[in-house]
């Protein structure tokens, strides 16, 4: 239940949060099972147009589908609000708006899963940060130092891939610092875990601490785009 500042029920964006702290987008929700609810819980009759406002702006539920056929399912439960503030971060503009050309399904996907699903969030965290730091070393004109010297037409691994972007050096700085190349490399554990061990599942809270890292090394590799 939601403490403290408590939304208002008479607006409709406050009920509508109101009803995801209470767990009622666990389930696909319409427009109108949305409006019901309100609807019996508090005798509101919002119009469609600005509960459907409220529903789109809730940057706590996913929705899918197509228009006038829309449904909202929670992103994260009410009780994962650090889920929220990392995932506010995540897609800030300064990111999205620079990996939107190059990874477009991407995104797409890790806004779907993430807070749903560690063991997809942990592989796409991981494979964005294999392809940026491809790219990046391309867009250089540098990418052959990725080759895998022993696998003919192989690219090394990202463990070393890592080690190479926090020596290579544009305009004198790194690709990525010392320190966020030693950070980083548990969510490529993670991602490993994920995408190679059957019997693992990777678990939402034990990526969030690893959070501030990679976001750390998207924005450090950002620059040289």
């Amino acid at each position: 239940m939601l403490k403290g500042s408590e939304p208002s029920n008479s607006t409709p964006a406050g009920a509508v949060k109101i009803l995801w702290a209470n767990g009622f987008f666990k389930e696909n929700r319409t427009l109108n099972d949305v409006a019901k609810c309100i609807k019996t819980e508090w005798g509101h009759n919002f119009s469609s147009s600005d509960l459907s406002k409220a529903l789109k702006k809730a940057s706590f539920l996913i929705r899918k589908g197509r228009k006038h056929n829309f449904k909202h399912i929670q992103k994260t439960s009410f009780g994962s609000g650090r889920a929220l503030s990392i995932a506010d971060q995540l897609f800030s503009a300064e990111i999205v708006e620079k990996l939107n050309k190059n990874f477009t399904e991407e995104l797409r996907d890790l806004r779907l899963n993430f807070g749903n699903s560690g063991t997809c969030t942990a592989f796409l965290l991981r494979k964005i940060l294999e392809k940026l730091i491809y790219i990046v070393f391309a867009k250089n004109g540098i990418e052959s130092k990725l080759d895998d010297k022993n696998r003919k037409g192989s690219l090394v691994g990202l463990e070393k891939m890592i080690d190479l972007a926090s020596i290579e050096k544009i305009s004198g700085l790194p690709l990525l610092t010392s320190a966020t190349a030693k950070k980083i490399k548990g969510i490529k554990f993670l991602g490993d875990s994920s995408a190679h061990n059957p019997l693992v599942n990777v678990d939402m809270e034990t990526i969030l601490p690893q959070m501030p890292y990679i976001i750390t090394a998207y924005k450090e590799l950002l620059v040289q785009l």
